[in-house]
């Protein structure tokens, strides 16, 4: 069994505006009606938190075992962060703006929002090692999320965890999904590093 480190982000977008407020201010014996720029921030956390990520984590790994793959939470952090484009809602674009702030190094990152708009419930970027999704994204789209980190295409099969539009819970991986994941530079690498430690 090849173990996947996983550190979680639980994200909180902040979204900060500017708003004009009048105070008044009394100079000598006269009062004025001064007008001054503030920032206002709202903060949209996740909901998400270890117990829930315990439990996905058993679900997601039940569908890679055929694999001989474990994905393995080593740590989480909560942690706010200004929301691209000033939205309550993480999209694809948003996301590839978030993605460069968190680069695989000796794990790969999950970040976790309150929203993910898109119809698959979350994204990934394969070479950064990163991936995303939101608090309604089921356990399955964390493994089909998983699946595009260990290089899987997207399938056109409903029954298929990558299925462009999601699948049902606990999809099974295809004999192709299979081999494929385990030929991925990232079971390669964490095969790798764990023959080392074994040494």
């Amino acid at each position: 069994m090849v173990t996947i480190l996983v550190d979680a982000h639980l994200l909180t977008l902040t979204i900060s505006t500017p708003e004009i407020v009048q105070r008044t201010v009394r100079v000598g014996p006269a009062t004025r009606i001064q007008r001054e720029r503030v920032m206002r921030t709202r903060e949209i956390p996740t909901t998400r938190h270890a117990g829930s990520l315990m439990a996905s984590f058993t679900e997601v790994n039940k569908i890679f075992a055929a694999a001989d793959i474990e994905f393995k939470l080593r740590n989480w952090t909560k942690e706010p962060i200004e929301a691209p484009k000033g939205s309550e809602k993480l999209d694809d674009d948003g996301f590839l703006m978030l993605a460069n702030s968190f680069p695989m190094k000796t794990a790969v990152n999950l970040l976790l929002v309150h929203r993910f708009q898109g119809s698959e419930g979350g994204a990934s970027v394969e070479k950064l090692g990163v991936c995303a999704v939101g608090d309604d994204s089921s356990d399955n789209a964390i493994a089909h999320e998983f699946g595009h980190l260990l290089g899987l295409a997207h399938q056109g099969d409903i029954r298929d965890l990558m299925n462009k539009g999601l699948s049902a819970p606990g999809t099974p991986l295809t004999a192709r999904e299979i081999a494929d994941a385990r030929a991925s530079r990232l079971f390669k690498l964490f095969s790798s590093q764990q023959s080392q430690t074994a040494n």
